[in-house]
């Protein structure tokens, strides 16, 4: 029995350690289209938001990042600069921290069209990206917001359509039909829904988060994102995904960069079985819409609430506050 025993063990060892080679090097390893792109032109990665900052994990217990959703479909026709300008505008950022200790995640999207200090203009917020890649809306978002946040975790939604498919898909409540055709050449699609429950494939819930004819337009759709993201991440977590391991790492491999160290991330991998699903607050950066037309074009921009934001930066996110 004792032999039998070791053998098991020596077994389970050999197969615990490949396992987490993998996993590591599934983390450490590749680049996203977009990155991929960066290192051809020389951009350098965020190591250093701005002079006397120091990236680093504030609290070993969780961490605070900004998530940074981007849309790469035609990628082929992006061209990155030395000075970091790729042309793709940012279309999602939350502001996220998620604690390993009670299980929470706490989550404020910036809507793209928040009007804040760019380059010292005001500008919308979802433009920095475009002008300056990670490193400029990095440093554009802790200007405004105050706030240390070192990291980031980018997303192509390439990534959310393979998630989804990789997971056999996520289940949503419609609220609203969902009608929209594109039949510009090259860029066709139909977005077209019916209210009610029903399970999204991976390119389904592309259209899905893609539909912008809401009654408050870009903060109504901030809303379905974070809701579609609320969800995708309880059903993600649901002990039948566990097998499902493999795929999930293979779709952040190929679409996801972060500039958060591997170790830092295979500890938070480690310990995601810790996460409540039922533990997930999300809310927007308080404000209101505002129109102004320079040169005679209405443009319109999401104004916020500075008091109020701050307030609610210091509710959720206190401890990151810069004095």
């Amino acid at each position: 029995m004792k032999g039998k025993f070791f053998v098991s063990f020596l077994i389970g060892l050999v197969i615990f350690s490949s396992a987490y080679m993998w996993v590591w090097s599934k983390i450490g390893g590749g680049f996203s289209e977009v990155q991929a792109l960066e290192e051809e032109a020389g951009v350098e990665q965020v190591e250093n938001i701005e002079e006397g900052n120091e990236i680093k994990q504030a609290n070993i217990d969780e961490v605070f990042f900004l998530l940074v959703g981007v849309d790469t479909s035609d990628v082929k026709n992006i061209e990155v600069s030395a000075s970091g300008q790729t042309g793709i505008r940012s279309d999602t950022m939350i502001l996220c921290r998620v604690n390993y200790n009670d299980g929470s995640i706490k989550m404020m999207s910036l809507p793209r069209d928040s009007r804040v200090p760019v380059k010292g203009a005001l500008d919308k917020l979802g433009h920095a990206h475009s002008y300056g890649g990670m490193k400029l809306l990095m440093k554009t978002v802790r200007d405004f917001t105050n706030l240390d946040v070192d990291y980031y975790v980018r997303v192509d939604y390439k990534a959310v359509e393979k998630l989804v498919d990789a997971i056999g898909g996520v289940e949503v409540d419609i609220k609203q039909r969902m009608y929209k055709q594109d039949t510009t050449k090259g860029k066709e699609y139909l977005i077209d829904f019916q209210p009610g429950v029903q399970k999204l494939s991976g390119d389904q819930a592309i259209l899905f988060l893609r539909y912008r004819n809401y009654k408050d337009g870009d903060v109504d759709r901030t809303k379905v994102q974070q809701y579609f993201l609320t969800e995708m991440i309880k059903q993600t977590l649901e002990p039948k995904n566990i097998l499902k391991l493999p795929q999930i790492l293979n779709v952040y491999s190929n679409f996801v960069d972060t500039n958060m160290d591997p170790a830092m991330i295979y500890s938070g991998v480690a310990m995601a079985g810790k996460l409540d699903r039922n533990n997930i607050e999300t809310t927007t950066m308080p404000g209101e819409f505002l129109e102004l037309y320079p040169d005679g074009n209405k443009v319109s921009y999401w104004k916020p609430y500075e008091n109020q934001a701050h307030d609610e930066f210091e509710r959720l996110f206190g401890p990151y506050l810069m004095d």
